[in-house]
């Protein structure tokens, strides 16, 4: 009779935790997250197994996030190439790593460490895009046409193509880069990384 007291008092405790833990009328903002958690505690005394669901609340970037103009995907492309530039210029594997998505593209930036010439640090204020069209914008890939300049390279020439950008592990990085609007690009959008 004790135990069965006991077992229906601890169910009456635990609703009243639950109930008191459970949100009420609160609108989660598109950028929380809900995480459950399942604790499972055993009260040895008599040998009872009894769960409880934890819910906390913690704030993250929307990871579905559409690019929608052109400004905003010039300036993941801006900061990706800068990225790029400042790891070649400082030898430095790991800073190319954080902004490319293949091997090939790091073999590429490892090779320029003693070829490319700079006539001063790179800084992102110095990479400039003209002629930008948005050609594709999902979560997942940006596929952005661009005649640009870099000036801390000191040829002040341009560069026109297509740079394809990835969501890899919830950060944007260079997949590939087209010298025309026509070639098969599309196809580094839809594959699976």
């Amino acid at each position: 009779m004790a135990r069965t007291a006991i077992v229906g008092l601890f169910a009456v405790v635990l609703a009243i935790g639950v109930w008191f833990l459970w949100p009420r009328g609160e609108s989660a903002s598109p950028t929380a997250t809900t995480v459950l958690a399942v604790q499972t505690t055993t009260t040895k005394a008599f040998d009872i197994t009894t769960s409880t669901t934890l819910t906390s609340t913690t704030e993250t970037a929307s990871e579905s996030h559409v690019v929608e103009t052109v400004e905003e995907a010039e300036e993941i492309l801006r900061e990706l190439w800068f990225g790029w530039f400042e790891g070649i210029y400082n030898q430095d594997e790991d800073r190319i790593r954080e902004v490319v998505a293949t091997e090939e593209f790091l073999s590429a930036g490892i090779e320029a460490f003693d070829t490319l010439e700079f006539t001063s640090p790179p800084t992102p204020e110095a990479i400039s895009f003209d002629d930008t069209e948005l050609l594709e914008a999902t979560a997942e890939c940006i596929a952005i046409w661009t005649t640009g300049r870099v000036e801390f390279l000191g040829s002040n020439r341009e560069n026109t193509g297509v740079d394809i950008v990835r969501r890899i592990a919830n950060t944007w990085q260079i997949l590939s880069t087209w010298l025309y609007k026509e070639d098969l690009w599309q196809a580094d959008c839809e594959s699976r990384l």
